[in-house]
């Protein structure tokens, strides 16, 4: 495994390929089974309960007793006693901005699953929530070809919260970099693993512009 470098391919296959306990941390947002469309990948809510019971314990296996941090869905609440290590808890992703949903109260923050042992002092402000100050959208906002990109602050926040600088930490369902980006901006190593190549290459230049590597201009703007 090379370090503060992004793997093309399926996540489970390239996972299983890993030794026992070779990173220090997982942060990562899976796709929701939800039905939302990917062009890599089939979202089907009928075949994700299957795809979470063989993800988790290769999570669990690379990081041994360190921290996994897994971004949920509301939707999925009372399935996730099935799938994670019993004793986890939730951390909570607050937006800046609700979404609107046709249900009759509109979800206003996300579940992050977690469990492990977090390697960090206790200090005051470490809390199990992050308040997204900024709305995802807007003028002050850089525009990324990606579906679903989570808040940089809030990435980072978390990589902050549970680990150390010069950790390694893994993100197999990479996306548009946001783990990655907030790793290096906090002196910690990372390693993803991602299926849509154009996702890559979007990750490689933002991260690109935070470490000041040249890449060749790209087709059109990310």
């Amino acid at each position: 495994m090379q370090r503060n470098t992004i793997v093309c391919g399926d996540a489970l296959e390239v996972m299983r390929g890993w030794p026992d306990g070779c990173v220090d941390a997982v942060i990562t947002d899976p796709p929701f089974g939800i039905d939302f469309k990917y062009p890599e990948y089939d979202d089907d809510p009928e075949r994700y309960e299957e795809f979470m019971l063989a993800v988790v314990p290769e999570l669990t296996r690379l990081v041994g007793d360190g921290p996994v941090f897994v971004w949920q869905a509301m939707l999925n609440a009372d399935k996730w006693h099935r799938w994670f290590p019993t004793g986890f808890r939730i951390f909570a992703a607050c937006r800046g901005f609700t979404q609107y949903l046709p249900t009759p109260i509109q979800f206003s923050w996300d579940p992050v699953i977690f469990w492990g042992n977090i390697a960090s002092e206790p200090r005051v402000g470490q809390r199990d929530y992050h308040e997204q100050r900024k709305a995802p959208f807007g003028a002050h906002r850089p525009k990324i070809a990606h579906p679903c990109p989570r808040p940089l602050e809030q990435v980072a926040y978390v990589v902050e919260l549970v680990t150390q600088p010069g950790d390694l930490v893994l993100d197999p369902f990479m996306g548009s970099g946001t783990t990655a980006i907030a790793a290096t901006k906090l002196d910690r190593d990372y390693v993803g693993i991602e299926l849509n190549p154009d996702y890559i290459e979007i990750a490689e230049r933002r991260l690109a512009e935070v470490t000041g590597i040249q890449l060749p201009l790209p087709a059109e703007a990310y």
